[in-house]
């Protein structure tokens, strides 16, 4: 598996307990979807601003999210074995833009 075929996951939680189950939930769903994971987990710092539920965030190439519908299902399974926490989903998809060229520059330009 190439590392941008590889799915994060970030747990923001402001007590260790609660992250470590969160985690443990993560990866329980990951495999029930057969999907690996790689799984951080961060403290939540107390935020008069920022809202104090745990967060669990995937972070997943444009590739996985395009052609795999495991990857929906995990999420939703999150959200439902999580009910407490913010289940979020962010597509990263910087490969999928190439750096302009100037031809495209001088088209814009023209235009």
């Amino acid at each position: 598996m190439t590392p941008s075929s590889l799915i994060s996951c970030e747990i923001f939680a402001p007590a260790a307990a609660h992250r470590s189950v969160l985690a443990e939930i993560a990866k329980a769903c990951a495999n029930d979807v057969g999907q690996p994971i790689t799984i951080k987990r961060c403290q939540l710092q107390a935020s008069r601003t920022r809202p104090q539920e745990p967060t669990v965030t995937l972070y997943l190439p444009a590739a996985l999210a395009a052609t795999q519908n495991q990857i929906w299902c995990l999420a939703c399974r999150l959200a439902c074995f999580c009910p407490s926490a913010r289940v979020s989903v962010l597509i990263l998809a910087v490969d999928a833009f190439s750096p302009a060229t100037e031809t495209t520059v001088e088209i814009l330009q023209s235009a």
